[in-house]
């Protein structure tokens, strides 16, 4: 990370030469005329500007008014998106190939069903899933993005299924841009900085073009403790995994009068209780001066250590007859860091008059770090402990020895803060090189395109503060506590530091490396065919390659010989590889059909079909057929058809099986969440809590803990891989809309423009994971889906459990063409400028433009296997598509801005509005109590300036009255930090100079 007085630094140097560099050329961002345009979702070319498609187009200006260094943020902000994996991803224990980008998220439907272009071009993909990463986007030199809804397989081939955002370059740039911006929060955190210069120029008597931007992108890491709003001792149970470590029994339990033994008649608490067989059923923790205390599912005696984030006692039960010491880490952040290097050339040459050729480039080169807690033996990875371990406190050894085994191995849980946090570090080099040739037929209108393209995209993951599963191993199982491997030993009994020696021992660095590639080529002409009576009827067609490869190498470490991973909390990874190769060929007709008739002035048809061959899936066929009718000046219907697909992608297929840490919720006799054994879940204590129990019972919780079993942690260890036997995923899309521009002449009234249309997308065999919290509550009848509580459920059959203490071990996420998702809605957007004088104030009294932007969501369907249940998800929040598509649904979100311009300077005010959600857990279970989210109501507030000397000034001031974020589900301080803003109020200011 740069210095703040670094970025200070660039940033006065900047504003210091563009307010010193009066009197020099500036830059002529031209807009030449042009006959004839392609709009995105369409290859043929015409007179007009019209999408048949629902689109959105955002401008340059609208993105820098949200005052963000990355357009991922930007973008989420709009109605159409849902906020999804970002900058709001701050860490992760996982060996996830995604750390540190960020994605768009149409209709909450996922970036791989979101298709990213740039100036209608694919770009390469960041992601095994497909998935491009937006911050490889040139964000120096963008013009406008256009979105549109719906499929676009019949123009683009797979991925466009939800939709399609198009990033439009600046063409014909003449001069030099030094654009530079800083931000930071009222906390005096989440600093961001960025500079770009941009150079453009015509030569060789304006036959040849060229434009070369580079830009530098900084952004801090902003805590989580500088804010009131975030707890980090929660008041109800959630993880048990401490530093001073905890005892599990399993089904070898102890007696309790071994335990009442020791802490009556040593200790002089009251005495504990246990079950009908007199066993103690909850956990012994280890105090720092070796001295132990009770916990988990009986009150908490003896907890001699100072209460700490880290270690504090909560109530599992009203009258506090149960309790646990809980874990918290206070160490975490709620945005991203990000250092970033990105360059953008490009060069056109008119070889004649009727060939061009053109040469583009992008790099990109960041970083990102992620902070999370420490590593957790828990769960899978809890640690196993023979009774010679010499470390041991005498109190405990007479408990040990009471059990039924006395001496079996026990289980051992500890929160290792010893080594620190957990850090991975992100690290992404992707370039792409692209060129081609295009030109005139020579008959008719006719032109045609060709381009080739070779792009690839390397990630590091490297992971710091692991522990090794061996070293711990051999320490704990050593005679002499290890003092043979490091100085002193470990003695992992209580909040103890052992030596720098065994810190090191224990402590390890991983290293996974990621690479795709991918390589394209196509063809393609478009131009008219011949005149009907209403006009002329035009045609695209061409065909395409496209081979996308990928391979994996991961760290030796978590790909041990003997089939194990030697990181506590990471899984055994392998090596993996795939390639996929796709030939296409593709038609486009546009067919005048009437026009110049009563409510008719025009009526024309586009008519599309793409045929793909994947060497992975087969033969598959899109097709589309859209309208456009012109009912008179000032009305436009336009709407359409599209079957779209989705091949799924090298890495779907291919990737390595990997875990990582998913939260299930913590059990609850109001809620579903959590593990459904747990005895305080409302499935234990519910009308079928006699069948719950024989399930559990069947999967392989002990007998002896059944009635007393709690899980002590809201997640659990997934797994997750590629399916080399995934098929196609197929997309029905409708659309209806209304384009309507201002009938009247008056000056007031005659800049209103308002469109409206309605959006229907059925995404069928969809590839996806199944979320393993669905997975537990499915397998216990939720929503009707296990009724006869059979262990061999679909869903059951996910989850395994460690037979010695009833812990899920590694439940699975499959990657599976799954049921189906449905959504539908309405998009309303309203513009409206006029000048003040219009309304009878003087003339010089400036102008006012009004925006709105409304999204209405009417269906938000969910089936999560063929045959299943369908639920309906539209204003809930709490259930994605997959996990980086966004879990929010709001029935209603929109964004609406007034800006008032006077002469060179302006100011503007946003509104930002999301509606009220329930939990998606009262969709499953109506009488679940789960809490959801709040109405969310936020103002930012910008402006722009225009100084002498060809510069300009912008500033801003986002979440202007410092609202508090909403409190996302029943866990207390938890937000939705892609939705929702956790930064509290921030400042941000830029100027640009022209040379």
């Amino acid at each position: 990370m740069k210095s703040s007085s670094l970025k200070w630094l660039m940033a006065g140097g900047v504003a210091y030469s563009a307010l010193l560099a009066g009197g020099v050329a500036y830059a002529q961002e031209e807009t030449t005329a042009v006959e004839e345009v392609v709009v995105t979702g369409s290859r043929i070319a015409r007179p007009d500007y019209i999408a048949n498609s629902p689109i959105v187009s955002v401008g340059q200006a609208a993105i820098e008014n949200t005052g963000q260094v990355t357009v991922e943020k930007s973008l989420s902000q709009m109605p159409q998106f849902t906020g999804s994996f970002g900058q709001g991803n701050t860490g992760s224990t996982s060996t996830g190939l995604n750390g540190g980008q960020s994605y768009a998220s149409l209709r909450g439907l996922g970036a791989k069903r979101t298709l990213i272009l740039m100036d209608g071009r694919r770009l390469q993909p960041s992601n095994p899933d497909g998935s491009v990463d937006l911050n490889t986007i040139p964000e120096a030199l963008i013009e406008n993005v256009e979105v549109i809804t719906g499929g676009a397989s019949t123009a683009y081939g797979s991925d466009a299924t939800a939709g399609v955002v198009n990033f439009r370059l600046k063409r014909n740039f003449d001069g030099i841009v030094v654009d530079s911006q800083y931000g930071i929060t009222e906390k005096g955190d989440g600093e961001s900085f960025k500079v770009s210069v941009t150079a453009g120029s015509a030569f060789n008597d304006g036959k040849g073009r060229a434009v070369l931007s580079v830009d530098y992108t900084n952004r801090d890491i902003a805590l989580q403790s500088s804010r009131d709003y975030f707890i980090f001792r929660l008041s109800t149970p959630g993880l048990s995994t401490i530093p001073q470590g905890t005892v599990l029994f399993g089904a070898n339990l102890p007696t309790l009068a071994s335990v009442n033994s020791v802490f009556v008649g040593k200790y002089g608490t009251p005495a504990l209780t246990g079950n009908s067989a007199g066993r103690y059923t909850g956990q012994i923790g280890f105090n720092t001066d070796q001295t132990i205390f009770s916990t988990a599912g009986v009150p908490v005696l003896n907890f001699r250590d100072p209460q700490t984030n880290d270690a504090y006692i909560v109530n599992s039960n009203a009258s506090g007859t149960q309790q646990q010491v809980n874990f918290g880490y206070d160490g975490a952040s709620m945005q991203s860091d990000l250092d970033r290097y990105a360059v953008f050339g490009k060069l056109d040459y008119d070889l004649t008059d009727d060939l061009r050729a053109f040469a583009q480039f992008t790099f990109t080169d960041y970083e990102s770090v992620g902070i999370t807690n420490p590593t957790l033996a828990s769960n899978v990875y809890g640690l196993t402990v023979p009774v010679s371990n010499p470390f041991i406190p005498n109190d405990f050894r007479t408990i040990l020895a009471s059990r039924p085994t006395p001496n079996a191995n026990f289980t051992f849980y500890k929160a290792l803060n010893i080594l620190g946090p957990r850090i991975q570090k992100y690290s992404y080099t992707v370039f792409q090189l692209t060129g081609g040739l295009s030109g005139k037929v020579g008959f008719k209108d006719w032109t045609w395109d060709a381009y080739a393209s070779y792009s690839k995209a390397k990630f590091d993951n490297e992971q710091m503060g692991g522990a090794s599963a061996s070293a711990v191993a051999r320490l704990l199982n050593s005679p002499t506590g290890g003092t043979e491997y490091c100085s002193g030993g470990w003695n992992p009994f209580g909040n103890l530091t052992p030596s720098g020696d065994c810190i090191r021992y224990i402590t390890r660095r991983t290293l996974n490396q990621n690479e795709l590639e991918q390589r394209m080529a196509e063809i393609s002409f478009q131009g008219g065919l011949f005149e009907l009576p209403a006009g002329e009827v035009r045609f695209a067609a061409g065909v395409d390659y496209r081979a996308n490869e990928y391979t994996f190498k991961p760290d030796s470490q978590l790909n041990q010989p003997d089939g194990t991973s030697d990181v506590l909390g990471y899984s055994v990874l392998r090596d993996a590889a795939g390639s996929v190769d796709t030939y296409e060929a593709f038609g486009e007709l546009l067919v005048p059909i009437v026009k110049d008739l009563p409510f008719i002035e025009a009526f024309n048809v586009n008519l599309g079909y793409r045929f793909s061959d994947y060497s992975s899936v087969g033969a598959i066929s899109t097709y589309k057929a859209d309208f456009d009718w012109t009912v008179v000046q000032g009305l436009r219907l336009r709407g359409g058809y599209n079957r779209a697909i989705r091949a799924p992608s090298v890495g779907e297929l291919y990737a390595p099986v990997s875990t990582g840490s998913v939260a299930i919720g913590t059990a609850g006799s109001a809620n579903i969440d959590g593990d459904p054994c747990d005895v305080r879940s409302s499935f234990r204590q519910g009308a079928s809590g006699a069948q719950v129990k024989a399930l559990c019972l069947a999967q392989g919780v002990p007998t002896a803990i059944i009635d007393s079993y709690q899980l002590g942690t809201a997640q659990v260890f997934a797994l997750t891989g590629g399916n080399p036997d995934l098929q196609e995923e197929t997309a029905d899309t409708f659309s209806i809309g209304a384009v309507i521009q201002s009938p009247f002449e008056s000056p007031l009234l005659s800049r209103m423009s308002a469109s409206i249309d309605y959006y229907s997308i059925k995404v069928q065999d969809a590839v996806g994971q199944l979320p393993i919290k669905n997975a537990f509550q499915f397998c216990f009848n939720a929503g009707g889906n296990n009724p006869n509580f059979d262990p061999n459920n679909y869903y059951c059959k996910l989850i395994a459990r460690n037979t010695a203490s009833g812990v899920p071990l590694n439940p699975v996420q499959p990657l599976l063409n799954l049921g189906q998702f449905e959504t539908t809605g309405v998009d309303f957007q309203f513009d409206w400028n006029f000048d003040l004088m219009d309304v009878g104030l003087p003339e010089n009294a400036g102008s006012l433009a009004i925006n709105v932007a409304i999204g209405w969501l009417n269906e938000f369907k969910i089936q999560t296997l063929p045959n299943a249940p369908t639920y309906d998800y539209a204003g809930t929040w709490g259930t994605a598509v997959e996990t980086s598509a966004g879990q929010a649904h709001p029935e209603w979100k929109s964004v609406a801005s007034a800006t008032y311009t006077n002469g060179p300077a302006s100011i503007g005010l946003r509104w930002r509005h999301i509606s009220e959600m329930q939990n998606s857990a009262r969709i499953v279970t109506p009488t679940s109590t789960s809490r959801g989210v709040k109405a969310y109501d936020i103002f930012d507030l910008n402006g722009r300036v225009k100084l002498p000397w060809d510069t300009d000034l912008r500033f801003g001031v986002n979440n202007l009255f410092d609202k508090n974020p909403p409190q996302a589900g029943d866990t207390e301080a938890n937000y939705d930090q892609q939705n929702y803003d956790v930064m509290g109020r921030s400042y941000y200011v830029g100027v640009r100079k022209r040379f």
